[in-house]
């Protein structure tokens, strides 16, 4: 490598960008393949989309990422390997939906349509629609609508888009892998309690963001808060910060690697903290089903007066329209439980990644006819590594994708680096 000031460079074997989930995982991969490797964080924290607040109702809410998704998948794996207290969370049989302005249990309400909704499930793991449509499209195909098409509309908020820009082909290959559709569970000590375990042992710089990539055959530059080399680097920062141009790679990423980064979307996600004097919603409920707007709210805590407002994609963009989020969702609780939700309401929070610069967006979702743009995104790139939720094919949008994708791209740079020895 020849660049200027290149001896006044910290070296590493490997720079990873982001610590993120991905980054903390790969950073720990590389560690204990007897590598060294250096975390440049942008913010003065760790964790990324995961951050856990202690100070808004007495117990841990969870700001970012909240569930770990699956009874077996990676999250909840280390969660109890770190010895954490692992907690059941957003269970169906506990679900309720407003109906005609009633609370209604989610499944004898669904009751009516199992039959409409069992042949919809078998379109979508058919495989069988070439080219790959929307969710959205599906549905107006059969004429699902009504209960359904409630259902939908929290399906593609959960998947951080709307109906039209849900894939089908990206619902098949979910259901396939069953991770997100399995049990979900919570962290009682907080999410953040897992990223510490992942981080322990790593070497973390923060309150530097990195603004420059250089990268040749042999080694790459990194420009943050000083000036960095490396063998290899790992980047993980989401794709809402890939499509802006936060960072700079010299020279360019190549064709493929844009058209993935172009093609695949990262809307806004928002989360609305609401906390009050007394509950109105029924005890024991896990999650409710509220309206087109705010498609679904959950307590985060069984026993306390706090609700969690979850909304993505498109619909997350239109909260923020005067009178804003907050008034939003309150108007939307309000037509349930009457105004006895303004007055015991006595605190209120607006979390929007879609604003934060080091985020831009909620998670990634796919499009239909891109879902092979996942697997060109995770591509390596010379010495360029790549990681993040956006680029896992199993269970994008979770902290087990970040986590799988950082391991993933670790085991990537190692083999380089060895291989590159021998020669």
């Amino acid at each position: 490598m020849e660049w200027p000031g290149y001896r006044d460079c910290v070296d590493a074997d490997v720079v990873v960008v982001g610590a993120g989930a991905a980054g903390l995982a790969a950073a720990r991969q590389v560690s204990e393949a007897g590598k060294r490797a250096i975390v440049l964080e942008a913010r003065s924290r760790i964790g990324g989309r995961v951050h856990t607040d202690r100070g808004f109702a007495g117990f841990p809410v969870e700001r970012g990422a909240e569930l770990l998704h699956g009874s077996s998948s990676l999250s909840r794996t280390l969660a109890e390997t770190a010895g954490l207290t692992v907690l059941p969370a957003m269970s169906i049989w506990r679900g309720r939906v407003v109906d005609g302005g009633r609370v209604r249990r989610l499944l004898p309400w669904l009751l009516p349509a199992t039959g409409r909704y069992v042949r919809i499930v078998r379109a979508v793991r058919s495989h069988g629609l070439d080219p790959d449509a929307s969710l959205g499209d599906l549905l107006r195909g059969r004429r699902a609508g009504g209960r359904l098409g409630r259902l939908a509309v929290v399906l593609a908020n959960d998947a951080g888009t709307d109906l039209d820009g849900l894939s089908v082909r990206y619902l098949a290959r979910v259901m396939a892998n069953g991770e997100e559709t399995s049990r979900q569970a919570r962290v009682a000590e907080g999410y953040d309690r897992l990223i510490e375990y992942i981080a322990e042992g790593c070497s973390i710089v923060r309150d530097a963001p990195v603004t420059a990539v250089r990268w040749m055959s042999d080694g790459v530059q990194v420009e943050a808060d000083r000036c960095y080399s490396a063998r290899r680097a790992i980047i993980t920062v989401p794709l809402g910060v890939l499509k802006a141009g936060t960072v700079r790679f010299e020279p360019p990423l190549p064709p493929p690697k844009d058209r993935a980064v172009t093609e695949l979307a990262m809307h806004p996600g928002m989360k609305v903290l609401l906390r009050f004097t007394s509950r109105p919603w029924p005890a024991g409920a896990s999650y409710l089903l509220l309206d087109d707007d705010v498609p679904v709210i959950w307590p985060p805590h069984p026993d306390a007066p706090v609700l969690t407002a979850f909304v993505m994609g498109p619909r997350a963009a239109a909260l923020r329209r005067p009178p804003g989020p907050v008034q939003r969702v309150v108007s939307a609780l309000v037509r349930v439980w009457g105004e006895r939700v303004r007055r015991d309401l006595v605190d209120a929070q607006v979390v929007d990644w879609g604003a934060d610069p080091w985020t831009l967006g909620g998670y990634s979702s796919e499009p239909p006819g891109s879902g092979h743009q996942r697997a060109a995104l995770a591509a390596p790139c010379g010495p360029l590594h790549f990681a993040g939720e956006a680029t896992d094919d199993i269970a994008p949008g979770t902290v087990s994708a970040a986590l799988r994708s950082g391991r993933r791209a670790a085991v990537e740079a190692i083999r380089s680096i060895d291989a590159a020895a021998t020669r």
